[in-house]
């Protein structure tokens, strides 16, 4: 089995998300309708090559959130054109969140002993969610539901991320850990832009830290299952 950086998918992956990030910065969708479904495809391929000793129920979670958000991406591609799409895209993410956070509960209740509770940064993440929900509040109109209900639920994903893993020997929760905090700053700032004003760059950003979010929880979902993938990565 290939060591964990050398693997031809991550390689693919890396490909595919520059190539997207730079129609995006040219803005240039058409090309996109293949490059960004493709990410969640690559990295699917990636867990189920290099999947180890994963158990199967771990790997079904790990696969549905990768198949949600694969929905998701497609749909948001056209939120465009009507709120339908925005509405399919946000509770597809959802649901891959919810896949995410099964996963990492998963991991937490059979890690012994159980990860112990971080509580100054479950104070910390539950003030800027209030403060990210007040600020939006003014402007979501008749999506203030399911944007509240999305945020939470992105919100628990980083904290199951938090509380999953030894962090002073498992080095694959860094990764994940890393990786849903990605996801919640790429999240926000498809808020800011959608619903206040965009920022400079405001798409590269978004693809840019969605790209690496994806891409670490996975990574460091099969690090952590892979004793063969962790002896390699300890040796680099």
């Amino acid at each position: 089995m290939a060591p964990l950086f050398r693997s031809k998918w991550l390689w693919v992956y890396s490909i595919i998300l520059l190539l997207d990030v730079i129609f995006t910065a040219q803005q240039l969708p058409v090309p996109r309708y293949v490059t960004k479904p493709l990410l969640t495809v690559v990295l699917a391929i990636f867990v189920l090559s290099e999947r180890g000793y994963i158990k199967r129920s771990y790997l079904i979670f790990l696969l549905l959130a990768l198949f949600f958000s694969f929905w998701g991406d497609v749909l948001l591609m056209f939120d465009h054109q009507h709120p339908t799409f925005f509405l399919g895209g946000l509770g597809s993410f959802l649901l891959a969140h919810v896949m995410y956070i099964s996963f990492f509960l998963k991991i937490r209740y059979s890690n012994p002993p159980v990860p112990l509770c971080r509580y100054l940064w479950i104070f910390l993440h539950a003030a800027f969610l209030i403060g990210f929900i007040i600020y939006l509040m003014p402007v979501l109109g008749a999506l203030k539901i399911p944007v509240i209900i999305y945020a939470i639920t992105l919100s628990i994903t980083v904290q199951s991320s938090l509380h999953a893993f030894h962090l002073s020997w498992q080095r694959a929760g860094a990764y994940c850990i890393t990786g849903a905090v990605l996801f919640l700053i790429s999240d926000s700032l498809i808020a800011v832009g959608k619903f206040m004003t965009p920022l400079p760059a405001n798409g590269v950003l978004v693809m840019v830290t969605y790209g690496l979010a994806q891409w670490l929880l996975v990574t460091g979902a099969v690090l952590y299952f892979n004793p063969l993938l962790q002896k390699s990565h300890s040796s680099i």
